[in-house]
């Protein structure tokens, strides 16, 4: 009987073993589950901003809070598949082991991310319950919501490096990159979604209540070097990872097309009064990177150079699209260009920590390139 049983298990992690690498349209089921998981988390961050500003703080169990935990559940379920399954094979070269237990790095990052995802709900009912908002405003940096922010940037980190494994990157044999466009496919998209999403959540980090509420973000002193910390960084690692010139474009500018959705229909179906605020304006900033990647290819040197650019455009930008949002400049400006050089300081130090960064994952191998004419 115990022996029939465990013939019949075996079997059945077979099976599932087969279900969960199955390929469709290029990439396996676990890379669409983590594709799909950040899209729900994406659309419910946007929702639930819209709902606290609306309604303020309801139940935990809101719409917008189970569409994002449930796309996380049904990544950590295919993440623990993986894990589970994996461990039952022999020792693998290109799986990380710990112990008995054996899986891909993504793997082990994207499960420690979503553990502390999990962790921060629990934390966050507890915190509204016990302890309530924090001078009460509904805010993204309340300590159960930062850590539930660093998970889902851990999370994110181990989807990329996941997906990564299953796409092919097409490199020119003169080493230049290729437009966004050229040999574009189905995994390669799958790819450039989850750059998109860690894109979209540091910039939701960064501007913390702002993202929430339009109203509060005419202090320009803090924010932007927040964005500048890990954004650029993020913006050139998505270009030289997948070798595409539009890459740092297409991540910011997927965050505007579904922030403007969100709000629209938020707004104009679910009568929602307030929708979450759109999203820091680094579209034109990516725009020049990738212009200035297309042209100048890899390297160091022209980063560094292009770095304080890249900054005042930002800067320059992301004043009027503030101004346009909450209807007043940053005031006092002086408080502004005070802190301006130490972005361009904080924002060329983040291109060069992304290239180099990009260029220890190649050398890893953990990016597969073809080479095309």
């Amino acid at each position: 009987m115990v022996a029939a049983a465990m013939n019949w298990g075996g079997r059945a992690m077979d099976w599932g073993e087969s279900v969960i690498w199955r390929r469709v349209g290029g990439l396996s089921l676990v890379s669409w589950a983590f594709v799909m998981a950040g899209m729900c988390a994406f659309i419910g961050l946007l929702w639930d901003g819209a709902w606290h500003a609306s309604f303020g703080r309801d139940t935990f169990f809101i719409p917008p809070h189970d569409l994002m935990y449930g796309g996380i559940s049904l990544a950590m379920g295919m993440a623990i598949a993986v894990l589970v399954t994996g461990s039952r094979r022999p020792r693998e070269n290109g799986f990380v082991q710990i112990g008995p237990l054996q899986a891909p790095l993504g793997i082990w990052i994207a499960i420690v991310g979503m553990a502390f995802m999990f962790a921060s709900a629990a934390y966050d009912d507890w915190w509204h319950i016990n302890i309530g908002h924090i001078e009460g405003d509904v805010v993204l940096w309340s300590p159960p919501h930062f850590l539930g922010l660093l998970g889902a940037l851990g999370t994110l980190g181990g989807a990329v490096l996941f997906i990564l494994r299953e796409v092919p990157v097409p490199a020119r044999a003169d080493g230049k990159p290729l437009w966004i466009w050229e040999r574009f496919n189905i995994p390669s998209l799958g790819l450039l979604l989850a750059f998109s999403y860690l894109a979209f959540m540091l910039s939701a980090i960064s501007l913390d209540r702002f993202v929430i509420y339009d109203r509060l973000r005419f202090d320009g002193s803090v924010y932007p070097l927040l964005a500048l910390l890990f954004g650029p960084g993020v913006l050139i690692l998505s270009q030289r990872v997948t070798n595409r010139a539009g890459a740092a474009t297409f991540s910011v500018l997927l965050g505007f097309a579904l922030a403007a959705l969100v709000a629209f229909f938020v707004k104009n179906i679910g009568g929602f009064p307030k929708a979450a605020s759109l999203p820091i304006m680094g579209l034109v900033g990516a725009l020049l990177l990738d212009l200035a990647f297309k042209k100048f290819g890899r390297g160091y040197k022209w980063v560094l150079l292009f770095g304080p650019v890249f900054v005042l455009v930002f800067y320059v930008t992301e004043y009027l699209w503030a101004w346009y949002l909450t209807r007043y400049p940053w005031w006092p400006i002086e408080k502004t260009l005070v802190m301006i050089p130490v972005g361009i300081v904080i924002g060329t130090a983040s291109l060069v920590v992304g290239a180099w960064l990009a260029e220890r994952i190649e050398r890893a191998g953990l990016v597969k390139h073809f080479t095309i004419k």
